[in-house]
C-alpha cells in the first residue's frame, strides 16, 4: 500500500503437549494449517513461537511453493522470449508477481537459485530485481 509497513503472520499458540509422536504431529498439523492460510491470504512473512513450528513452517511453505514452480518458471521464460506459455500470455504486472514468487522460492531454500536461472533464462540481477 506504499506505507513501508511489512505484514507478518502471527505464531500459533498450539505446541506439542508432550514429546509423543501423536502430540507433535497434531501440533504440526495445526501450525501448518495456519501457515498455509496466511500464504493463501498473501502473508509471506511469519514468526514462530516454538522450535517444533520450524518443521511445519518449512513443510507448509515448500508444499505451497513447489507445485507451481515449474509453471511460474515456464511463464517467465515465455514472457522473456515474447511468447505465450501453454495458452497463457502474461503482461508485465503478472510477470513481476511471478518473479516475486520465484524470489521467495529461492530465499526460502525451496529451490536452488541456479535452477531458477537456468529454467527461466534470467540473469541473476533480473531474478533479484537489481537491474
Amino acid at each position: 500500500a506504499g506505507t513501508g509497513l511489512w505484514i507478518s503472520d502471527g505464531s500459533s499458540n498450539v505446541v506439542p503437549a508432550t514429546d509423543r509422536t501423536d502430540d507433535v504431529h497434531a501440533a504440526w498439523r495445526v501450525h501448518a494449517d495456519h501457515v498455509r492460510d496466511s500464504l493463501r491470504h498473501g502473508f509471506y512473512q511469519g514468526w514462530d513461537l516454538h522450535p517444533a513450528h520450524l518443521v511445519s513452517r518449512y513443510a507448509a511453505v515448500y508444499g505451497w511453493l513447489l507445485p507451481h514452480l515449474d509453471d511460474a518458471a515456464t511463464r517467465v521464460r515465455a514472457w522473456r522470449e515474447g511468447a505465450a506459455a501453454e495458452g497463457v500470455l502474461d503482461e508485465p504486472a503478472t510477470v513481476a508477481s511471478l518473479l516475486r514468487y520465484l524470489r521467495f522460492a529461492v530465499s526460502s531454500g525451496a529451490v536452488d537459485e541456479a535452477e531458477v536461472l537456468e529454467t527461466t533464462g534470467l540473469a541473476r540481477n533480473e531474478l533479484l530485481g537489481s537491474g
